[in-house]
């Protein structure tokens, strides 16, 4: 059995990086692993969902961490539900989640870090998770999974969820 801390680790190991719009799970023995985790004590049950979720969703396990997300009537579970919606290509309802998400404390760390390697979302001012959602949309509905700017949204999500995992675990 892994615990939660490998399982964090075998997904940040993940080569190629997660696509934007994935059509299946990634790795079944990872979901079984995520499924199987142990709630830890010392966290709230928010903090235990919130982590559930976003495990599986980087996992590529839409279905399932969307059964968590959506039961999460706070601000936390809209974030992590408009992720999964961006993930499967339902746009719209993606930003509807991320309005009811609103301004999330990673969001100035999320900002930095992308900054880094995405001219692009430097020139936002500040994250925009509309704007990242377009962008993801433009990719997916042209069918340029294989260009450099998909590769650089990859990156961006894969640190998004990394992120969010983490506060996840605090809340």
């Amino acid at each position: 059995m892994m615990s939660e801390s490998q399982i964090i680790q075998h997904l940040k190991d993940r080569n190629p990086l997660p696509a934007l719009c994935p059509k299946e799970g990634w790795d079944a023995e990872i979901t079984k692993e995520i499924n199987d985790l142990k709630e830890q004590e010392s966290r709230s049950q928010l903090a235990n969902q919130a982590v559930k979720s976003g495990l599986l969703l980087w996992n590529d396990e839409l279905d399932l961490s969307h059964n968590i997300s959506q039961r999460m009537s706070n601000q936390l579970g809209s974030y992590w539900h408009g992720i999964m919606h961006r993930r499967e290509g339902d746009f719209g309802n993606a930003k509807h989640w991320f309005r009811q998400a609103g301004n999330q404390s990673i969001y100035p760390y999320l900002y930095e870090q992308a900054s880094e390697f995405s001219k692009d979302v430097k020139s936002w001012g500040k994250w925009d998770p509309s704007r990242f959602i377009d962008a993801v949309d433009h990719v997916v509905t042209n069918g340029l999974e294989s260009t450099t700017e998909a590769e650089t949204l990859r990156r961006i999500q894969v640190l998004e969820i990394s992120l969010l995992v983490d506060y996840s675990a605090k809340a």
